[in-house]
């Protein structure tokens, strides 16, 4: 197999070969060796080997982020702005700025409003109008860690100003269609779907998450096949409708 490879590599054209040295030439000497620190904690777990490198790793990324926050510096106001209009939105402006200490110190200039809003409402409107893209389980990490949360869930009129509750967060979780996530919260933090994560599964549309919330025990009645009605998500109404027995549904999933 090596001496297939290698004659393959032999007849390839010396232009393209040019381009690939060229193009390792170029690469950033910071961000190779970084990858080759990562490569080697993967194969060593334990050990004193592997105390070394996450040494050298995290000399190499304080490295990286000191010749980054140079570049950032030449980038005009302006430009700043556009990145933040176009790529990061509200909700990421709170985690961007505690983990970045340029962006920290560079939001006061720019005027953002650095706040996450975890209503429910507010995170089901951006998801909506296409705003924001599906959150990543180190965005539900981060949120988890950095924000006290109430059990359940409470409906808007009984709930305490500014609190936060777990069924929010798992709602958000089944809507946006990430079994990943969803069983991170329920396995690992121990919480619980609400009385309407299944509505919400069902207009998220995810035939992944429906069949995880069953296998965990969840019953779904009439409102899974509304919510996925609503939804248009008609692939997660047939998955609904061909169960055994088949999830209800009334007038009101027409």
């Amino acid at each position: 197999r090596q001496v297939d490879e290698m004659a393959r590599g032999a007849g390839e054209p010396s232009a393209k070969r040019a381009k690939v040295d060229e193009a390792k030439e170029e690469e950033d000497p910071l961000v190779r060796r970084k990858e080759e620190v990562v490569r080697l904690l993967e194969r060593a777990r334990k050990g004193k080997d592997n105390a070394r490198a996450k040494e050298e790793l995290l000399t190499l990324c304080a490295r990286l982020e000191a010749k980054n926050e140079k570049l950032l510096r030449r980038l005009p106001p302006e430009l700043w702005q556009k990145i933040l209009d176009e790529n990061v939105q509200q909700n990421d402006l709170l985690a961007l700025a505690m983990t970045c200490r340029f962006f920290r110190e560079k939001q006061k200039d720019l005027g953002k409003k650095v706040e996450t809003n975890l209503n429910f409402d507010s995170l089901l409107d951006l998801r909506k109008s296409g705003k924001v893209a599906s959150h990543s389980l180190g965005w539900f990490r981060w949120v988890c860690d950095t924000f006290e949360f109430r059990p359940g869930l409470e409906w808007s009129w009984e709930r305490v100003k500014g609190a936060v509750y777990e069924g929010n967060l798992v709602n958000y979780a089944a809507f946006q269609g990430s079994v990943e996530i969803l069983r991170w919260l329920m396995e690992e933090k121990g919480w619980q779907p609400a009385a309407d994560t299944g509505w919400w599964a069902g207009m998220g549309g995810s035939v992944e998450v429906l069949e995880y919330l069953l296998e965990s025990g969840s019953e779904f009645d009439r409102n899974v096949c509304m919510g996925a009605a609503i939804g248009g998500r008609l692939e997660a109404l047939k998955f609904l409708r061909g169960l055994d027995p088949p999830c209800p549904w009334d007038e009101w999933t027409c």
